[in-house]
């Protein structure tokens, strides 16, 4: 028997500018994107721009019940923490679709310290809680906050682990310094292991990525300028004027995504240090894509976190708590081949088996029909 094909409206998170935007990994959004209009779905996609309600005549939103019209749609996937909706609006979204997917992409409870250094993380998690009483099923980037959610019972929750899409997967790149690097904010204890003194010369955090290089970012800046203007000025909205927008916006995040990746090739591994979110953020994936060795902090308490990549296999694994273990692990790849050569391979073979974004589309897709979810640490049974 042949599945009918979802109808799936798709609300992705956007940003005005690309100061603002370059925090927001093509995999995350874009990349998803890209895997369900590949899946054969049927997507309309529309943005929500970043600190800009949705009925602001700038906002796409804004004409979304007009491009609607009386079509409903199987499904209904949503980015939930950052975009600004009312009420009426959410409500409006729960009667459009008797699937209702929310997407939470960052931790939804931290440790107390975090709370201190940054006390509007206070507000996210009850921002969300809200917002889930208008879904059916949420993923989230955080394992612990599926647990409590599935806990809870009001909604049903999956762990969402990270993907990159097939294509941007790159075979073993050789490294142009022999440093190892990191790209993040420098927040907590970040900017202290960066002058730690056992890490001088071996970690460094370079400067801006390839893409200010070129004239993207600032094309980006004026697509979003041009656009809001014109809606602001009473563009009519169409799904085709839509598409041409979105594929300007498609060409611009995939040209910056793949320089984003020959970036962290520069140096002899790609570093994830500690952070407020608890798993594996998307540099780790990212780094493994552009063809280098990754080193990461484990993460505590997330056991299904830290199983999805074999320590000494498919990645080099350190003590959160200590710079001189991370120190140690990016001396051993300066000085040996061999296993940087294991690491990138394995590395690169476990990608495309278990965390292409096109695959996890396919994993989210099942689960949403039968309530099953995947081992994201095993290769499934054809």
């Amino acid at each position: 028997m042949t599945t009918p094909t979802p109808r799936i409206l798709f609300i992705f998170l956007e940003f005005p500018d690309w100061r603002l935007a370059r925090s927001l990994g093509y995999p995350t959004q874009m990349g998803v994107e890209q895997a369900l209009r590949q899946s054969g779905a049927d997507v309309l996609s529309i943005p929500s721009m970043f600190r800009m309600d949705n009925t602001s005549r700038g906002n796409w939103l804004s004409r979304l019940r007009q491009m609607v019209g009386q079509r409903t749609y199987d499904q209904v996937w949503i980015e939930l923490v950052h975009a600004d909706y009312d009420e009426q609006f959410l409500s409006w979204i729960s009667g459009l679709a008797p699937v209702r997917l929310g997407f939470v992409m960052e931790s939804l409870q931290y440790e107390p310290y975090v709370y201190e250094l940054e006390p509007k993380l206070k507000e996210r998690k009850e921002r969300v809680v809200q917002r889930l009483s208008y879904m059916t099923h949420v993923l989230l980037a955080d394992e612990q906050d599926a647990t409590d959610l599935n806990r809870d019972g009001k909604v049903q929750a999956m762990w969402w682990p990270q993907t990159v899409p097939r294509d941007s997967i790159q075979v073993a790149s050789r490294p142009a310094q022999p440093y190892a690097v990191f790209y993040g904010a420098l927040y907590g204890k970040r900017q202290s292991w960066l002058k730690h003194p056992q890490l001088d010369g071996l970690l460094v955090q370079p400067g801006p990525s390839l893409e200010y290089q070129t004239e993207f970012p600032a094309l980006f800046d004026r697509l979003q300028a041009l656009t809001t203007e014109a809606l602001e000025q009473g563009l009519q909205a169409t799904p085709v004027v839509l598409e041409r927008y979105l594929q300007l916006l498609r060409t611009l995040r995939q040209d910056i995504f793949a320089l984003w990746l020959r970036s962290l090739q520069q140096g002899v591994a790609v570093v994830n240090l500690p952070s407020f979110f608890q798993g594996f953020p998307g540099r780790v994936y990212e780094g493994m894509a552009a063809g280098k060795p990754v080193i990461s902090c484990t993460i505590p308490g997330r056991p299904r976190t830290n199983a999805l990549f074999a320590d000494e296999q498919d990645i080099l694994l350190y003590d959160p708590e200590s710079p001189e273990h991370l120190a140690h692990q990016i001396r051993r790849l300066q000085q040996d081949r061999a296993l940087v050569q294991r690491l990138v391979g394995n590395a690169r073979h476990k990608l495309l088996t278990l965390h292409t974004a096109e695959l996890r589309v396919k994993q989210i897709l099942r689960w949403l029909e039968d309530g099953v979810e995947t081992d994201f640490s095993r290769v499934e049974a054809a």
